[in-house]
């Protein structure tokens, strides 16, 4: 025991002498920091400076804090307050919460928190607490009161839901949890408040009143009607709209429906509305599918009402008489449905009879119209013979003839299409010489006159304006409206006198017409030339026109290109359309110097020069200019002189509306696609190709030369779609490789024959391919073709 007691001593001794002995070496604080920077970067040791950068801490460290705060906290804490207890640099603590996420389980990561599955227990433990309470809850207050996303806490709660939730969530509002005991309640209330309702009632004011849970009571209101507890329907789905009708409400209104559309075959929508059905049209439609109906504005009548009505139409247009169907109809009928009942039924009529509705409501026959016309036919004749008598023959001349005939064409413009117009198309031998132009009119079957203020279209009020400035002189009129009116009153018996006005209206114009020609002919009786006279210039006007729309349509399609294109395509053209226009306008006043050409278009230069050396100085002027115009380079500056020349020959141009554009447009591009189909030349199948693309991707029409196609294909490689502009260019590669080749072979002699194999060789091989692709490229166009008609 001695000894260990000393040796306890020695150790003591040798201890306290140990520590008051002075090191002979110690490291520096630099050394320290240069050894742990060595390892690091060795990567013989892996730590992360603190925010201080006096300390090192290791990753493991940081998770076992991480863990430990997170513990603390009570399972959920932010990452930001985790930098503040850690101190160290957000980053390394959002990648260990990361690894800590992956490797565990338990701990999730969600909105910049860490939560573990303890939180997330006593969070459902909270809510089951507030749900028993409260009887529901909603996502929405959860996800504020909690701070936490809706889709998490959808994704935590579901499992928890019937354990430590003792609720359900809505299957037609994923968004409302609540327990059975309010299903319950609720079910009560609505299961006692709609057995009482004894009328249709709107199911938003019950919502409101009683504070219904919206999306649970149309849940438990349709398995309550659904199963019979409730005895009803609702109508209008789940909306504002939505009405509970119980079903002694809608038995007795489904007599009284039923009863009134058996007595009197109509149904009108506010007289259903006013029985408390809010949407008649479709309780219409539901109750009587298989029954035919017309549905109109306010209304909808059955078929023994439109089978009365065509009973009545087809008696009056049998009988070449007149009916009015107003009287016919139930009162409660608007004028505008009872023109939409008419049109209805007159298109059964419309492809046999001609007829024409008046006041929206009455229908005339075109005998009965005839008839009427035929009241003024002995009154014509006597007037023009006064005429004639009282004023002499002088005064009545060929001029005012053709300005007559003018003012007629124009202000008949819309109304009188009785008589079919002669076709003409305006195109030349080639492709792209010209558009297709239409002037025919079709006779209208039914038209609405009640409007008194009608106005025809811009061009033909500005044709009429100016053709009436220069024609103030000229004054052969027929009769007045009035006048009319008092002849149709004393030979027609029992007529409204709606329809009086309306067929003086009508009839004004086709009478003054007449009238015209009864004077005309009694004034060419002595020209022999009269007829021919007339229908020449008839024929020209017509012509005239048709090139002049033809020329503006063009030069829409010239707009798109700019500098030297533009020029090019305007000059070509001048040359082509227009050096047309104005030669059909020179050979029609060649006619009367005897020297007119069987074919216009075959006078040249010098021919008009000789025609303009033949006429007086006093009336070559304007055509002078026109002539002149077709050497410049701007198309306004030769339309104006065009109307310049127009209007000193009294030659009427009829401008073109877009209805007649809209033909004008779709003939061009018929006349070129069939013209395509047919033809196997490539440079022609590329000069069509290009056109009629550039008229598909801008809906105009375009004039061009062949040496403009490359600049029309640049044009729409921004247009189409890439493969089709793709083809195209490799077409016209290989079509101008084609001429080159063509050109060589013609300007070879005889002893230049060394590569003509060779040159043959490679021709073939470029008109195969060329025959290969050029269904192709024809297809780009052709393809379409149908959709495109439609549309226009």
């Amino acid at each position: 025991m001695a000894d260990a007691w000393e040796e306890i001593r020695r150790l003591a001794a040798d201890f306290q002498r140990a520590q008051f002995t002075e090191a002979a070496q110690r490291l520096s604080e630099r050394n320290c920091i240069e050894i742990v920077a060595k390892l690091i970067a060795e990567k013989q040791l892996e730590v992360v400076h603190t925010l201080y950068g006096k300390e090192y801490i290791t990753p493991a460290q940081i998770s076992r804090e991480i863990r430990d705060e997170l513990h603390v906290r009570g399972g959920r804490v932010n990452i930001v307050d985790l930098q503040q207890v850690i101190n160290v640099d957000l980053l390394h603590i959002e990648n260990r919460a990361n690894d800590i996420v992956k490797s565990d389980k338990t701990i999730q990561l969600v909105l910049g928190q860490l939560v573990d599955e303890n939180y997330l227990t006593r969070l459902a433990e909270e809510i089951n607490d507030k749900l028993q309470e409260t009887g529901q809850v909603t996502i929405s207050e959860l996800c504020k009161a909690y701070d936490l996303p809706g889709d998490f806490l959808m994704q935590v709660l579901s499992p928890r839901l019937g354990k430590t939730i003792h609720g359900q969530i809505d299957q037609d509002n994923q968004g409302v949890i609540f327990t059975d005991t309010f299903v319950a309640r609720h079910q009560a209330r609505i299961r006692g408040l709609f057995s009482a309702i004894t009328r249709p009632t709107p199911v938003s004011h019950l919502i409101t009143r009683h504070g219904f849970q919206e999306q649970l009571l149309y849940s438990v209101l349709e398995e309550f009607v659904n199963t019979g507890r409730l005895k009803g329907t609702v109508v209008g789905g789940r909306q504002d709209k939505a009405v509970f009708v119980p079903d002694i409400y809608a038995k007795t209104q489904s007599t009284w429906v039923d009863s009134f559309f058996r007595q009197n075959g109509y149904l009108e929508f506010d007289a259903l509305s006013r029985l408390g059905i809010p949407d008649p049209v479709s309780y219409i439609k539901k109750r009587y599918k298989s029954t035919q109906l017309l549905f109109l504005r306010a209304a909808c009548v059955g078929q023994e009402i439109v089978d009365q009505v065509e009973a009545s139409v087809d008696d009056a247009i049998s009988s070449g008489t007149w009916v009015d169907i107003a009287p016919l109809l139930p009162s409660s009928l608007s004028v505008e449905d009872a023109g939409f009942l008419l049109q209805q039924v007159m298109r059964s009529f419309n492809k046999q009879y001609a007829t024409l509705v008046f006041n929206d409501t009455i229908v005339v026959s075109e005998k009965f119209i005839n008839s009427c016309a035929d009241l003024f036919t002995e009154l014509m004749h006597q007037k023009a013979e006064k005429e004639m008598k009282n004023n002499p023959v002088h005064l009545i001349t060929e001029e005012d003839l053709k300005q007559a005939t003018a003012i007629e064409n124009t202000s008949a413009g819309k109304k009188d299409k009785k008589d079919e117009r002669k076709k003409k198309a305006t195109e030349g031998s080639g492709s792209v010489r010209g558009g297709g132009g239409s002037g025919n009119a079709r006779e209208i079957r039914i038209r609405k006159t009640k409007k008194k203020g009608r106005k025809d279209g811009d061009s033909d009020e500005e044709s009429q304006a100016s053709s009436t400035n220069r024609n103030k002189h000229l004054n052969i009129p027929f009769m007045s409206e009035e006048e009319i009116q008092d002849v149709l009153r004393n030979h027609i018996q029992d007529c409204p006198e709606e329809l009086i006005i309306e067929l003086a209206e009508h009839l004004i114009r086709s009478l003054t017409k007449n009238y015209q020609e009864v004077v005309r002919s009694v004034f060419m009786s002595s020209t022999s030339s009269g007829a021919s006279r007339k229908q020449t210039i008839k024929d020209v006007q017509e012509e005239v026109s048709n090139l002049y729309s033809n020329i503006r349509l063009f030069e829409k399609g010239i707009k798109h290109f700019t500098d030297e294109t533009q020029t090019n395509l305007v000059k070509h053209t001048l040359k082509t359309v227009c050096t047309d226009i104005t030669n059909l306008i020179f050979n029609y006043l060649a006619a009367d110097l005897m020297m007119a050409a069987e074919d216009y278009t075959a006078i040249t230069s010098e021919g008009r020069k000789k025609i303009l050396g033949k006429l007086s100085e006093e009336t070559k002027g304007p055509l002078t200019k026109l002539h002149t115009s077709l050497n410049g380079k701007s198309l306004e500056d030769f339309l104006s002189c065009l109307d310049l020349a127009a209007d000193a020959y009294d030659i009427m141009v009829k401008k073109g509306d877009k209805k007649k554009e809209r033909q004008v447009l779709f003939q061009h591009r018929q006349a070129l696609i069939e013209q395509l189909k047919v033809t196997e030349d490539p440079a022609l199948v590329l000069h069509l190709t290009s056109v009629l693309l550039f008229q598909l991707s801008t809906h105009c029409m375009l004039h061009a030369p062949g040496r403009c196609v490359p600049q029309i294909i640049t044009f729409l490689s921004t247009k189409i779609p890439e493969d089709q502009n793709s083809l195209l260019v490799k077409y016209q590669g290989l079509v101008v490789k084609q001429l080159i080749s063509q050109n060589k072979k013609i300007g070879q002699g005889d002893d230049e024959t060394v590569n003509n194999v060779e040159a043959e060789e490679s021709a073939d091989a470029i008109r195969k391919e060329l025959q290969e692709i050029t269904a192709s490229v024809k297809d780009l166009v052709l393809r379409p073709r149908k959709s495109s008609v439609t549309e226009e």
